[in-house]
């Protein structure tokens, strides 16, 4: 029985992650509960109070396997996308209810349902700079071609200038004028760091997708566990207690009350239906919403990486 006190999204995503975990028993894909998912499973037994997602591990096998499957599940009610899909801004797949809608980013007009994060683990060694290169050098390429598939329109652009926003104005500017028309070859650049973290071999799992250079013994990935999650199960690693140390330390613990929110914004949920991007963009027109400057995380984020010039 759905615990009742579960938020509208979780109940939501509890009934995504059964079809998700339903199509993997069907196709001998084997996953691991991750990062939050996993730190809720052993310490809740189910969501995190606060969480607004699901994170799941797979190796790069049961990864493409998973990804092999998009065109089957197309038109169904529940879909798998990845970055090879036009306009779609993140550098791991996501699996996701269609019957709902979910729009994270405004500048990203990739509209989906409430997802499961869906994280590949490649190969690597102990901690090679190498490897650690190619890490920040995905990440780098991911952050251009991101850039240049942002959405921005002259209008947003001109009412930046002449409100003499200092840097948003340029950074949308740049992003029209540099980034956008070299959509393809940035694109290309990601797709070959991808071929490229495919081919390494090693005793350790890294996942590349994170910006920190993490990754964890092969052995604490050796076998699937069974333990329970609301009111179903889920896997986890046999070396969950040794991932979760690594990660948050003494991980039984909750954070401060101050600390407990998720990390996802939406700038569009409905978890009733399906609404396409123009009728959201319809419906958005007729709001009157107050306009916050860029903050300045954001700024150095955006002119730090710069090196798209390059």
């Amino acid at each position: 029985m759905m615990n009742e006190e579960l938020s509208p999204i979780q109940k939501v995503l509890l009934n995504t992650f059964k079809v998700f975990a339903r199509i993997c028993k069907e196709n001998d894909i084997q996953f691991f509960a991750a990062s939050g998912t996993l730190l809720g499973a052993i310490r809740h037994k189910g969501f995190i109070p606060w969480d607004d997602d699901i994170d799941v591990f797979l190796l790069r096998k049961d990864y493409e396997k998973l990804l092999s499957l998009k065109e089957r599940l197309k038109g169904t009610v529940c879909m798998v996308a990845d970055f090879h899909d036009d306009g779609y801004p993140y550098p791991f797949a996501k699996f996701y209810d269609s019957t709902k809608t979910f729009w994270e980013y405004k500048q990203f007009p990739f509209v989906m349902g409430p997802f499961i994060d869906l994280f590949p683990l490649d190969e690597s060694d102990d901690h090679s700079k190498e490897h650690e290169k190619l890490n920040d050098d995905i990440h780098a390429a991911f952050w251009v071609y991101r850039k240049s598939i942002s959405h921005q329109t002259w209008g947003e652009i001109w009412k930046d200038f002449v409100s003499f926003n200092g840097f948003e104005g340029p950074i949308k500017l740049v992003k029209k004028l540099y980034y956008a028309p070299q959509k393809q070859r940035f694109y290309e650049q990601v797709e070959k760091f991808y071929q490229k973290i495919c081919s390494v071999k090693g005793d350790y799992y890294k996942p590349y997708w994170d910006v920190k250079h993490i990754q964890y013994p092969k052995e604490w990935f050796a076998e699937a566990i069974t333990v329970p999650f609301e009111d179903t199960e889920i896997f986890v690693p046999n070396g969950y207690h040794e991932i979760l140390t690594y990660l948050y330390n003494d991980y039984m613990t909750p954070p401060p009350t101050h600390s407990r929110s998720g990390h996802h914004t939406a700038y569009y949920m409905n978890l009733e239906k399906r609404v396409s991007v123009e009728e959201i963009l319809k419906e958005k027109k007729a709001e009157v919403v107050e306009k916050k400057p860029m903050s300045l995380p954001v700024i150095w984020n955006e002119l730090r990486h710069w090196k798209g010039f390059n």
